[in-house]
């Protein structure tokens, strides 16, 4: 009973010192990336453009302004992909929709070269998250753009 308490008490207390020394290296490195980047303004008057930055740049896409920062959280909850388009027997456009975004879609509108057409099919509406459906419009003839819109969501499609 003893030497079980004694192990515990040894054990919970690595755990603490190892916790401990993982948030002491956080939070030094976080104020050496602050101190880095105020030095940066202070000598050049402008903080560093990180995607110059060689072999790790081009992966860090950090928003520049607040409105990117806001639409880049809005659309991981609010978010829509055009899959792919195909022909129906009767050449009407068909249009594949996935849902990547955690919320709930409805609502669906799709513009063909900025003309409004109509949906054809009942589409799965609302669309739950990771959800595929194909909306099937009376578009018969050639296209290079595609807009299908949801109450929160846009998606766009270039052929």
């Amino acid at each position: 009973m003893v030497l079980e308490l004694i192990f515990s008490l040894l054990l919970t207390a690595v755990i603490v010192y190892i916790a401990i020394r993982l948030f002491h290296s956080i939070v030094l490195g976080t104020i050496l990336i602050v101190a880095v980047f105020f030095a940066s303004y202070l000598i050049v008057g402008a903080f560093p453009d990180l995607k110059s930055v060689p072999i790790i740049g081009p992966f860090l896409n950090f928003p520049s302004t607040i409105g990117e920062a806001m639409e880049s959280i809005r659309n991981v909850f609010f978010n829509i992909d055009v899959i792919s388009t195909a022909r129906d027997s009767e050449s009407n456009l068909l249009i594949t929709v996935t849902n990547t975004g955690l919320f709930d879609a409805a609502e669906f509108k799709v513009s063909v070269d900025n003309r409004n057409v109509s949906i054809s099919n009942n589409p799965k509406d609302p669309l739950k998250y990771k959800e595929t459906t194909t909306i099937q419009t009376d578009w018969k003839g050639n296209f290079t753009y595609i807009l299908v819109e949801t109450k929160q969501a846009k998606a766009t499609y270039k052929q």
